[in-house]
């Protein structure tokens, strides 16, 4: 047979499978879920080690020690999370109202991996969706079948020992663009939770399929005059270093204070970064960017600095951390603005916060809409501009943005999938969960007060605006006060290195919800979140 007609008939017999695991698994109960879903997460525990070390063999860049870490966010950490959401029956309650919501799985879904973070993402999608009582196919990048594939068949195996039917996990052996198109289009899948590059992204969306896919990212972090600059160079340097910069939302660019502008490059060199003249840039430029195809050059993606600069025609020291490139302008002018996946930072100096914001949101427009932002600063003021005006997003406060916005740094939701809303043509904005894969059906009682009786209700020749009516508009519970920041002391990051990451997250602490917030729990909930990263 056809190579190409093998690869869809492959497609075709994984649906088959997992549409009829998918109608078993619709049937349990939440603890046997859980069951099936906490042996998931501990045998993919069992060999982070394993699927670290196939990662980089695969994918040929980052490091070995940070997949080992990503594999365990997302497995250890990720049950930590997800144990204790609710995923099937009745998953709140309003008793006052007599309303329930009921979960109910969306069935089949279709899971396209990238190759940046290959083991740690699969895993995290086949987790979710089991969790949410759904079947997944997954189709990875060509060049990480491999590590992918056994990264699902530990998982499965787990699954199956835990009485889980057969094809609740599948995974593509063989995949090609067509055979790709193909599990998105096909009549058995249910959703698609797309990862990778936005020509992947815009076909998912494109499917006729509901899709949650997300978007590029171009995150800048600006360093503002009120910052504790070592620290926020610590942050840097820690999240770059963090897999060579492979996590999507990874600081591309630094935007610093004039103020304190050389005290950055400083600090910077002190922390081993090389400051690239111009001959140097120009040549990396000409490594980075295709200039046809306007986009990053793959072959530097998840480099160390040292191997990309010797790519590039220069040398630097073999302890280098970072490669800082001083730009003047964002765009196709300026290739170093782009995002680049990698050890290379743009640096730009501006003279206020004012000119900060706007060159921040410069940045995320050239690729990034709606995706991640860092502010390092300790005037509550400029966290709130940014907080409140800009469209992206994760904006983390003094962290380190690849291990923040995932939310190993932070309080965010551990996720390895992270929409970027409407800015970023995605329907979603968040760290993608369980809760993003379960459909919520509603059981709603008839309204006391609804007038069903008296004759005047029921008279034939009444129109329905001359009916008896119950309407009132009445005032809010109260006012909803602007909110402002209270400046919280700095808690300074903790140097524990590169691969430090962070502790396990617990899932009491983010899976509350169902409740309300009022005013003054939103206070303090950003006062709470706001002292600085794990």
């Amino acid at each position: 047979m056809d190579s190409d007609l093998a690869a869809i008939q492959e497609v075709r017999d994984c649906l088959k499978r997992a549409h009829a695991a998918s109608k078993v698994v619709a049937e349990w109960d939440q603890q046997q879920t859980d069951r099936v879903v906490r042996a998931m997460c501990e045998a993919g525990r069992r060999h982070c080690e394993e699927l670290a070390r196939m990662a980089v063999e695969d994918s040929g860049f980052g490091r070995v020690e940070h997949k080992f870490l990503k594999n365990k966010f997302c497995t250890e950490d990720m049950w930590n999370f997800i144990k204790d959401i609710p995923t099937a029956g009745i998953i709140a309650r309003d008793e006052e109202h007599r309303v329930y919501d009921v979960a109910h799985p969306m069935g089949v879904v279709a899971a396209i991996i990238p190759i940046t973070n290959p083991t740690s993402t699969a895993m995290y999608k086949a987790e979710i969706a089991v969790k949410a009582r759904n079947a997944i196919v997954v189709s990875p990048h060509p060049r990480g079948v491999r590590c992918i594939a056994r990264s699902c068949e530990i998982l499965y195996e787990a699954a199956r020992r835990e009485g889980a039917p057969e094809g609740l996990v599948e995974c593509l052996r063989n995949p090609t663009l067509q055979s790709t198109g193909e599990l998105m289009r096909h009549s058995l899948t249910d959703v698609i939770l797309a990862t990778g590059g936005p020509d992947l992204v815009k076909t998912a969306y494109s499917s006729g399929k509901p899709a949650i896919g997300v978007g590029p990212g171009n995150c800048p972090a600006y360093i503002d005059r009120s910052a504790d600059v070592r620290h926020a160079v610590r942050c840097l340097v820690d999240s770059q270093t963090f897999d060579w910069a492979t996590i999507c939302s990874s600081e591309q660019s630094i935007v610093a204070d004039e103020p304190v502008a050389p005290k950055v490059l400083e600090e910077l060199q002190r922390q081993g970064a090389y400051i690239c003249n111009p001959a140097e840039m120009a040549r990396l430029s000409a490594l980075v960017v295709d200039p046809h195809a306007k986009r990053v050059n793959p072959a530097i993606v998840g480099l160390a600095p040292v191997r990309i600069a010797q790519m590039a025609g220069f040398s630097v020291p073999e302890t280098t951390t970072i490669l800082i490139c001083p730009q003047q302008g964002v765009g196709w002018d300026h290739p170093l603005s782009i995002e680049k996946l990698s050890p290379i930072l743009a640096y730009y100096v501006v003279k206020d916060a004012q000119e900060g914001c706007r060159r921040c949101m410069e940045l995320l427009a050239f690729g990034g809409d709606g995706h991640s932002l860092v502010v390092h600063a300790r005037d509550q003021r400029v966290i709130t501009e940014f907080g409140l005006k800009k469209e992206a997003s994760r904006i983390m406060v003094n962290a380190p943005a690849s291990q923040g916005s995932v939310g190993i740094a932070t309080w965010l939701e551990p996720s390895m999938t992270l929409g970027c809303g409407t800015p970023g043509r995605n329907i979603v904005s968040a760290n993608i969960t369980p809760r993003h894969l379960i459909n919520i059906k509603k059981i709603a009682y008839l309204r006391e007060d609804y007038p069903l009786d008296g004759p005047a209700y029921h008279r034939p020749d009444m129109k329905p605006w001359e009916r008896p009516t119950h309407a009132s508009f009445e005032a809010p519970r109260a006012p909803a006060p602007e909110v402002h920041y209270s400046p919280p002391p700095m808690r300074p990051m903790e140097p524990k290195g590169p691969a430090y990451a962070g502790p396990p997250v617990e899932a009491d602490a983010l899976a509350r919800g169902g409740s309300v917030l009022t005013a003054e729990d939103i206070q303090r909930i950003i006062q709470q979140a706001l002292p600085a990263s794990r």
